[in-house]
C-alpha cells in the first residue's frame, strides 16, 4: 500500500463549532482529496444531554415540546441532525473515501441520559438513527472502546487523559496503552515520543487540537482556553503514516503541502 492521503480531525463539539474552522477544513478536504478520514471524538457537544444542564430549562426533555403520545426517538434526531448534516457533507465530498469516528465522551452522553430518563428508547438510540453512519459508509467505535488500529503504527482514540499542558494527554495515554496513538479531548495540539532502543521501537503520540468557538455559550465553562484550532493530516507510504499537525492561527489561516489556505 503506497501514498494514501489521510486526514484527522477531532472535537468539533457542533453546535458550538466554529464555522471558519469548519469551512478552512472543508477547503483543505477538497483540494488534499483524502483517501482516509477519521474524526476522533465529539463530533457532537450534546450539552442537553449533560449531567451539567440536568433539571435546567437546557435539559433535553425540558427543552423539547412533545405531546405525551409522540414518540421521543424524532426528536433525539432532530436535536442531532446538525451533525448528521457535517457526516453527509464529509461523504459527499469524499464519495469514495474510508470515513471512521472514533466517539469521544460528548458523544455518547445520550445514551448515558436515555438509560436514566428513557430506558424504554435506549435501544432505538443508535448511531444509525442519530447521525446515519451505517447508511454513509462510516465505521466507528465507542468511546469505552479501546483504540482501533489505523495504519502502520498508529491507533485513534478520543482520549482518556486530560492534562492543562499540550502533549502531556496524549503522552499519558501513549504510555498507558502501550501504542502509538492520535487523539483529541484535550483541545490542545501537541506530540510525544518515546523510542525504546532495544527493540527498535518509537512509540509516538499526538493530540490534534479542537474546532470549537471558544466564544460562545457551549464552551463558557473556561474563561481561559489553553486551547488550539488544528487538525491533522498524513500521507501513509508503504503502510508506514507520516503524519503532521496542522495549525490554525489567529486569522483563520493554515498551510497544507505547501499550500495556503484562509477562512
Amino acid at each position: 500500500m503506497s501514498d494514501l492521503k489521510w486526514m484527522l480531525s477531532s472535537d468539533q463539539q457542533i453546535p458550538y463549532h466554529d464555522k471558519r474552522v469548519i469551512d478552512l477544513w472543508f477547503q483543505v478536504m477538497k483540494s488534499f482529496k483524502p483517501d482516509v478520514i477519521d474524526y476522533v471524538g465529539d463530533t457532537s457537544d450534546q450539552v442537553c444531554f449533560s449531567r451539567w444542564t440536568d433539571k435546567t430549562p437546557d435539559d433535553f426533555l425540558s427543552m423539547i415540546e412533545r405531546d405525551e403520545n409522540q414518540p421521543l426517538m424524532p426528536f433525539v434526531a432532530e436535536q442531532e441532525r446538525p451533525v448528521r448534516e457535517f457526516y453527509e457533507q464529509t461523504r459527499k465530498m469524499r464519495p469514495n473515501a474510508e470515513i471512521f469516528s472514533a466517539l469521544g465522551n460528548h458523544d455518547v452522553r445520550v445514551w448515558q441520559y436515555m438509560s436514566k430518563k428513557a430506558p424504554e428508547i435506549l435501544s432505538e438510540v443508535t448511531p444509525e438513527a442519530m447521525w446515519g453512519l451505517e447508511s454513509l459508509g462510516i465505521e466507528w467505535i465507542h468511546y469505552d472502546d479501546r483504540p482501533k488500529h489505523r495504519y502502520g503504527d498508529i491507533y485513534v482514540h478520543h482520549g482518556m487523559s486530560v492534562s492543562k499542558h499540550a502533549g502531556e494527554s496524549v503522552r499519558n495515554d501513549v504510555q498507558e496503552f502501550g501504542v502509538s496513538l492520535v487523539r483529541g479531548h484535550s483541545h490542545r495540539a501537541g506530540t510525544f515520543y518515546k523510542t525504546y532502543p532495544l527493540r527498535n521501537e518509537t512509540l509516538r503520540g499526538y493530540e490534534i487540537g479542537h474546532m470549537s468557538d471558544i466564544n460562545c455559550w457551549g464552551t463558557a465553562y473556561q474563561n481561559v482556553h489553553n486551547w488550539q484550532h488544528a487538525f491533522m493530516i498524513g500521507h501513509i507510504v508503504n503502510d508506514w503514516p507520516h503524519l503532521q499537525i496542522i495549525h490554525v492561527n489567529h486569522d483563520y489561516e493554515c498551510v497544507v503541502d505547501g499550500k495556503v489556505y484562509r477562512a
